[in-house]
């Protein structure tokens, strides 16, 4: 039962001696989950906008607060530095007490408006002038951090319903995380002399479950942080939509996380390696130092305890205690200088067994300190019950530190007498153990402060001792009463706090006595050592963030210059099947209309003429219903293939609408034109098509005039053509401005 009791004890030890590390990861998590907010923020353009973007600068400012949390730990606190804590701790929960109320407000709920932060600012302020600092970080977290955490879960968990259904588990557990935040923040905080902090803190936390509640706040942070990367993932996924950019975010996500959990536990493992060091060497000097201070004081006391040994058994003793009492005061004192005067002893008596003092060294000295009989002293009662009786003592009104040394004194028969007691000043020992530099206490059975080198701590509580009465010993002397140097009595040696630092504090027992020493080391050198763990640590975390934020760029910008050619791609294909006829691959009529408009415009600028030529197939409703559409579809894909190739590249051959087409021809006047349908009328009645065998075309030829416009050139072209159908076919026409006007008709 004694080692299972003793088990969680040693974890809540070891995991108290890891607050530098939890402080820096929780640090950090905070400040990535701030700024994958403030990122987050940025692709928001709704009222969801300035919740992220407090809940992010929140992150930022507290990471950074915890982080000096940590550097007073490693380094040690000062009021100015407590205060400067304390005032950035506060700053960010009031970002995150706005970030809540503006997520409420957003979502129509009746919240105070910006003013509500003004009362309780000044309530903070009130509480750190009256009780402190500690006590107004206390208020500060019960006022703003656990409400504003609330608010921001409550917040986040009525957005639910504004995303898809897949995604709206994530805003319940970003919502929990925050609530649970926030109890953990703002509801177990500090001790502090109110209520519900003298109960419900961290200290009773930690007796009850053995977990430092810095690291469930920094779990709670780190699962945040995990929690925001998956949204702010989902985001980007939904703007980029491509599926490869998915599944690339999904292995970022596990390679940052498993990277990130691989380098802080690594991290851990180094800086305790480095802190290991210097704990060892700091501990190994502090048990040396020990061993020189303790060795110091038992060689005072033992030179008393063998002093007063050779009193008690010295033959001139007896004669004092029995029933003929010889020899004289003078006699007396003869016989105590004789004895101990080379220790000069602050007095050494002889005390029968009914406790009178029968032989003093001080002459004044009627009794011991003002009582005239000693049988009801402790140390009288112990020394004559056979026992060696030693005890520290302090004189109070000259402050005189002595070592108290009684042995009984033994008859002829073996019976106690009475007692030999001798009392030595301490202050010469004090004075030399002075000039020593680590810190060092000897502390009497009660914790009170007898010797020591830090002149400010003589007389003072070394630990908290509630069965001690009210007053203590500091305090009857007039002195104010202020905080122990250590939360609670220490045995053996371990890590703690010590006046504010971080330190290695050893006690050890002084033979014989129920004095003890207590050297305390600060942690300089092994904090030092796990500052560079810690800070490698980070270094390694920030290379890791970069590689993979630069990865994830790099891997944005080639999925959006993809995209980009993949949207030119099918904007071209777009305009290509705008501007083309499906069955032959030839421009359509909407992109003859533009080159011919632009040919038009060109023509009435420069005086170049230019000439069109329109020809269809005669007779192709005979091979479509002979042959079918299938193959006439062929003949026409057959046709326009045979003409492309034997235009020009500047001439526009277009699909002019079923068996017809228009071929635009530039800088060619009509005679040029005219040559060039005679070509091209040889070359389809020549060309051989699949099944249907040789098919013949008409072909009417215009030349642009003065005054053209679309619609006439068109006409006179098309009244060409129509005059080469009626003309047997087969044939070219050219349209002649005499002929144009004539109304031609088929019965002509």
């Amino acid at each position: 039962m004694a080692e299972g009791a003793a088990s969680p004890d040693l974890m809540a030890r070891y995991l108290e001696s890891q607050l530098d590390f939890i402080f820096f990861f929780y640090g950090l998590a905070f400040m990535l989950l701030g700024a994958l907010c403030l990122a987050f923020a940025r692709r928001l353009d709704d009222d969801h906008r300035p919740l992220i973007r407090l809940t992010g600068l929140f992150g930022c400012v507290h990471g950074a607060s915890e982080w000096l949390d940590m550097s007073a730990l490693l380094a040690g606190d000062a009021s100015e530095f407590l205060l400067a804590r304390g005032v950035l701790m506060t700053a960010s929960f009031v970002l995150l007490a706005e970030a809540g109320r503006q997520g409420l407000q957003s979502r129509g709920l009746p919240v105070p408006g910006p003013w509500i932060f003004i009362p309780l600012l000044l309530v903070i302020v009130a509480v750190g002038v009256l009780d402190g600092v500690w006590s107004a970080k206390a208020v500060a977290r019960y006022l703003l951090a656990a409400p504003g955490a609330i608010a921001v879960g409550f917040a986040l968990y009525s957005l639910r319903a504004d995303y898809p259904v897949s995604g709206r588990w994530l805003m319940v557990a970003v919502a929990a995380g925050f609530i649970g935040y926030g109890l953990a923040a703002g509801v177990i905080v500090a001790p502090a002399p109110f209520w519900p902090a003298d109960i419900v803190n961290q200290e009773s936390f930690q007796r009850l479950t053995g977990v430092p509640i810095q690291l469930v706040r920094g779990l709670l942070a780190v699962m945040l942080a995990a929690l925001a990367w998956t949204a702010w993932g989902r985001r980007v996924m939904q703007t980029l939509d491509y599926p490869g950019y998915s599944r690339h975010l999904k292995r970022q996500f596990i390679g940052v996380l498993t990277s990130l959990l691989g380098v802080l536990l690594l991290g851990w493992v180094l800086t305790n390696y480095l802190g290991e060091i210097h704990r060892q060497d700091t501990e190994s000097e502090v048990a040396g130092d020990a061993v020189l201070l303790v060795g110091s004081v038992e060689r005072e006391i033992a030179i008393a305890d063998a002093l007063v040994k050779v009193l008690a058994n010295s033959p001139s003793v007896q004669p004092l205690l029995g029933k003929g009492r010889s020899g004289g005061p003078e006699a007396m004192r003869e016989l105590l200088d004789l004895e101990v005067g080379a220790l000069r002893p602050v007095r050494a008596s002889i005390v029968d067994r009914a406790g009178n003092v029968v032989l003093s060294s001080n002459s004044a000295a009627k009794g011991w300190l003002g009582q005239s009989n000693l049988s009801a002293v402790g140390w009288f009662v112990q020394a004559i019950e056979g026992r060696a009786a030693r005890e520290f003592r302090i004189d109070a009104p000259e402050r005189l530190r002595t070592y108290l040394t009684a042995y009984p004194i033994h008859s002829a028969e073996d019976t106690i007498e009475g007692v030999a007691v001798l009392e030595v000043s301490l202050e010469g020992l004090a004075a030399a153990m002075t000039r020593f530099d680590q810190a060092f206490f000897v502390v009497d059975r009660n914790g009170v402060v007898i010797i020591t080198n830090r002149s400010d701590e003589f007389l003072r509580t070394l630990w908290p001792r509630p069965d001690l009465p009210p007053l203590r010993l500091a305090e009857q002397l007039s002195e104010p009463q202020r905080p122990t140097m250590l939360p609670r009595e220490v045995f053996g040696g371990g890590w703690m706090d010590f006046g504010g630092r971080r330190s290695y504090v050893l006690r050890q027992r002084i033979a014989d006595t129920q004095a003890s020493l207590v050297v305390a080391a600060p942690v300089r050198g092994i904090m030092a050592s796990r500052l560079l763990g810690i800070f490698i640590t980070l270094q390694v975390a920030i290379a890791v963030l970069f590689y993979f934020f630069g990865l994830d760029s790099g891997v944005r910008d080639r999925l959006q210059r993809q995209l980009h050619e993949e949207l030119q791609l099918r904007s071209r294909d777009l305009a290509r099947q705008a501007a083309t006829d499906a069955l032959t691959g030839l421009f359509n009529r909407m992109t003859f209309n533009e080159r011919l408009d632009s040919e038009l415009a060109r023509s009435e600028r420069s005086g170049q003429v230019f000439s069109l030529i329109i020809f269809d197939i005669d007779y192709f409703k005979e091979v479509n219903d002979v042959y079918g559409h299938p193959m006439g579809d062929q003949v026409l894909i057959r046709l326009s293939q045979t003409v492309a190739a034997s235009v020009r590249r500047s001439d526009l051959l277009v699909r002019w609408g079923g068996e017809e087409f228009a071929l635009l021809l530039a800088d060619t006047d009509a005679q040029a034109a005219y040559e060039t349908a005679k070509k091209l009328r040889l070359l389809v009645s020549h060309t051989i098509f699949d099944q249907v065998g040789t098919v013949t075309a008409s072909f009417g030829v215009a030349q642009v005039l003065p005054g053209d416009n679309a619609e006439t050139l068109v006409a006179r072209a098309d009244n060409a053509l129509y005059r080469a159908k009626l003309n047997g076919r087969n044939r070219v026409e050219l349209s002649l401005s005499v002929v144009d006007p004539l109304e031609l008709s088929p019965t002509l």
